[in-house]
């Protein structure tokens, strides 16, 4: 694709770096974002270095996205950041691009990494109780909710552990997935679903007339 129109600060990235971005190529998305970026790095009074706290972070996913599970959000986090406690601008802006235009193929590997807790390239059971424990609790809040959780987590094995070796792989998880795409997301929400997306591209790109809670939110940090 055509490299998008950049201001001076978006001119530091490598070449690279920007063609692996899919926003559109007049530039107004990646703007958008980076004055959104900048103006809740600036909204951080402990904030001299202009990097993009947890707290900021887990705030526009819930706003935008609504992505609220905590767990999840702290993975993404973690790997956005690579284990440090700011995200820069490039990072900002490469885990926008994953949620708004990842590939199939990407969100299949990206999915899988936040899954996968230990990093090891394999789920295993106690990883998919940390992600499903809470949900299913909310649902069943008796005190045999832990034994109706293992019990759900033995027939998800069942359905993804290809090999029957007692983890799921990757290839496991990827093989079901094509089986079934609607099982991409089942040990817990990563990605925003196809409606939010929508509506924040939209937003991004000025195209929503409604004022939302959202597009308050856009305006008030754009």
């Amino acid at each position: 694709m055509s490299l998008p129109r950049l201001n001076s600060e978006q001119k530091k990235f490598d070449r690279t770096f920007l063609s692996s971005l899919n926003f559109d190529e007049t530039g107004i998305e990646i703007n958008r974002l980076t004055l959104i970026f900048n103006k809740l790095c600036a909204n951080n009074n402990n904030n001299n270095n202009n990097q993009l706290t947890r707290e900021y972070f887990r705030d526009f996913l819930s706003t935008l996205f609504d992505l609220n599970d905590e767990t999840i959000v702290e993975r993404l986090f973690i790997l956005i950041g690579q284990g440090e406690k700011t995200l820069s601008l490039k990072q900002f802006l490469y885990s926008i691009n994953l949620l708004l235009y990842a590939s199939y193929d990407e969100q299949i590997k990206f999915i899988f990494r936040i899954y996968d807790v230990s990093a090891d390239g394999n789920l295993q059971r106690e990883e998919l109780f940390t992600f499903l424990r809470k949900d299913l609790l909310i649902i069943n809040e008796k005190e045999d909710g832990d034994m109706i959780l293992h019990e759900f987590i033995t027939l998800l094995f069942k359905k993804f552990d290809k090999d029957h070796d007692g983890v799921i792989s990757f290839d496991d998880y990827k093989r079901t997935c094509q089986e079934n795409p609607t099982l991409i997301q089942c040990f817990g929400q990563v990605l925003p679903r196809l409606f939010r997306k929508h509506m924040v591209k939209s937003m991004l790109n000025g195209n929503i007339s409604i004022i939302s809670k959202k597009q308050k939110y856009l305006n008030d940090n754009a």
